[in-house]
């Protein structure tokens, strides 16, 4: 299973079409919000989209319910929380959402907000604050689509194979 990862498009509806147009085998979209209204202008074919909803996806939801801000599914061996991350404070730094996360029984974090890239490992025993984990944790972040704080605009790869997982990033 592949999934394109994107975050904090801002406006810029044609980098999300410029991400997806290089890995259109991609089994579904993750949109970890902030600029959930420039999906509607994306070209992402009939790939289905799961989203959550940022800081800034506030306005514009007056015919349909705006989705959840945050999602937590299992795909494959894993269990994946999908977040934009400011309900989890991650500009304050990462304990809290390490801590929050872990205590969801989660393996792989997904999230945005901060508009900079992070692919970090977490082991089993780790002590995070009052917080020991019970089991390993991945902590990712694509960087943003729209407004990266450092780079190029940058979209994440995750793909899911048995037991094993690819955490990868691309940009344009």
């Amino acid at each position: 299973m592949e999934l394109l990862v994107i975050s904090d498009s801002h406006g810029k509806a044609d980098n999300i079409s410029a991400a997806f147009a290089r890995n259109r085998g991609v089994d579904y979209i993750v949109f970890l919000g902030d600029g959930l209204r420039n999906l509607e202008y994306a070209d992402l074919g009939n790939t289905p989209i799961i989203s959550v909803r940022g800081n800034c996806d506030i306005l514009g939801f007056s015919s349909e319910a705006p989705p959840p801000t945050e999602l937590i599914l299992k795909l494959g061996e894993y269990t994946l929380m999908i977040a934009h991350g400011h309900t989890l404070r991650v500009k304050e730094g990462l304990d809290f959402a390490i801590s929050y996360a872990s205590k969801k029984g989660v393996d792989i974090l997904l999230f945005g907000h901060t508009h900079t890239r992070l692919d970090k490992y977490i082991p089993a025993g780790e002590r995070i604050g009052d917080t020991v984990l019970q089991k390993p944790l991945r902590l990712f972040n694509p960087g943003s689509i729209g407004q990266p704080r450092f780079g190029n605009p940058s979209f994440g790869l995750l793909g899911i194979r048995g037991e094993s997982v690819l955490l990868s990033f691309g940009e344009l």
